[in-house]
């Protein structure tokens, strides 16, 4: 597997009216392509953070984040996205990542399959796919993820689980190379959690796309191609 992401001495911290608050410290790391990684740990240890940073939903305050994808703004295989202007930003992310939460996040007036096309939609304002292979896409991945007769049900209408299968196909309509999972089976019972999580191993031999996911169910985390702890904003093991 070759290098996907490299992270080099990251840091995160707060500045509050008392004193500043360090939330990451100096994490150096690596994901492959095509892996699967869990990150575990106590509340308040800096996994989402850390994953919003991944994500480029924040921004660190020291180290770097490098993507080794080719970018379509760069003739380049290397890209830092701290380094792109707003509007580029939001192309790579756009383009680049896939986001999964604990919670949903649907919208609740559209049905499943338009939930799904709305980042394709996004992408198509800045010229990328047609409507109808948006369309498309996002029916095959519902149809692939067990929803096919259930595309024009509203999030309102669908069960935990298919609400969540659908937010991960629009994570990933626009074929990102990782999908970064927050706490996905959070919400979920026992059974419908690791109904989801076969779907992401699936998804992962299947298309090649590299998980990285936070969570605290450990039986889980194991099942990763790797599992990382973290700890007072530290990374325990790599």
């Amino acid at each position: 597997m070759t290098d996907l992401i490299t992270v080099r001495n990251l840091s995160k911290s707060f500045t509050m009216p008392a004193c500043e608050v360090s939330v990451l410290n100096g994490i150096d790391l690596t994901f492959a392509s095509g892996e699967i990684v869990s990150i575990v740990g106590a509340s308040g240890a800096g996994k989402s953070t850390f994953l919003h940073i991944l994500g480029t939903l924040d921004t660190p305050t020291s180290g770097s984040v490098t993507f080794h994808i080719p970018w379509q703004r760069a003739e380049q295989e290397e890209v830092n996205p701290f380094s792109l202007g707003g509007e580029d930003l939001s192309v790579f992310r756009n383009r680049a990542i896939g986001f999964v939460f604990q919670f949903h996040h649907l919208l609740p007036e559209f049905s499943a399959l338009e939930n799904v096309m709305m980042p394709g939609f996004i992408g198509r304002m800045r010229g990328h796919a047609g409507a109808g292979k948006i369309r498309d896409h996002a029916d095959d991945l519902l149809t692939q993820l067990g929803l096919g007769n259930r595309l024009h049900h509203k999030p309102g209408e669908l069960s935990g689980g298919e609400q969540q299968r659908v937010a991960v196909a629009r994570a990933l309509v626009n074929r990102p190379r990782v999908m970064l999972a927050d706490e996905p089976t959070g919400n979920l019972d026992t059974k419908t959690g690791e109904e989801l999580f076969a779907v992401l191993e699936r998804l992962n031999r299947e298309l090649g796309i590299t998980i990285i996911l936070v969570t605290h169910n450990e039986s889980l985390a194991t099942r990763c191609h790797r599992r990382l702890q973290m700890a007072d904003g530290k990374l325990l093991n790599s």
